[in-house]
């Protein structure tokens, strides 16, 4: 009954998650937007769950795996994630650049501060939960996690203070965030 018991709510927390990130389509401008979120991150969600399904389980050690494709798997990941934010800037509302910014400089601003949000997620993640035995390891990872995590609205409101707008950039944020972390659990994985 507790296995039943367990198994729903990860399935209603699969569920809810994917409510959630797909409301990210509403942001658009276009309700029917916040169906193809909803199809996306649920396509994601499959891709690593079937990629994650043949591994360790509790007590049980499972000795096959595909390295090859898990590596092709979080390069895919990382790549979505690092150009996620510029397709969203690019082609919908959610993300408004000012005008006197040209293409170019928009999309070198936009990969680099993409690029240091992941380097300072993924540094947190090293240093709190693999380099984590000292407390001046962990505090430096909970520093680094503070920084990324004020990075995005710090710097939407510059350029636009509605809540709107630094919400946007949040989502936007989030599913970076996701992206990045699955990409490093792939890669770094041991059997």
């Amino acid at each position: 009954m507790k296995d039943t018991f367990f198994k729903i709510k990860q399935i209603a927390g699969l569920v809810v998650f994917i409510a959630v990130l797909s409301v990210m389509g509403m942001v658009t401008g276009k309700p029917l937007m916040m169906l193809a979120y909803a199809g996306f991150f649920l396509l994601m969600s499959l891709i690593v769950y079937l990629s994650l399904k043949n591994h360790q389980r509790h007590f049980e050690v499972v000795s096959k795996s595909n390295k090859t494709l898990r590596t092709i798997m979080a390069v895919v990941f990382m790549l979505i994630a690092i150009i996620a934010p510029l397709l969203i800037a690019q082609y919908s509302e959610v993300i408004s650049l000012p005008e006197s910014i040209t293409a170019g400089a928009a999309v070198g601003i936009m990969l680099g501060i993409t690029l240091v949000f992941i380097a300072l997620i993924l540094l947190a993640v090293y240093l709190i939960n693999i380099k984590g035995q000292t407390v001046a390891n962990r505090s430096i990872g909970y520093i680094s996690f503070f920084v990324a995590a004020i990075l995005p609205g710090l710097l939407m409101s510059t350029v636009n203070r509605t809540t709107m707008g630094i919400g946007s950039v949040y989502y936007v944020a989030m599913a970076v965030l996701i992206l990045a972390y699955n990409a490093r659990n792939l890669f770094c994985y041991q059997d």
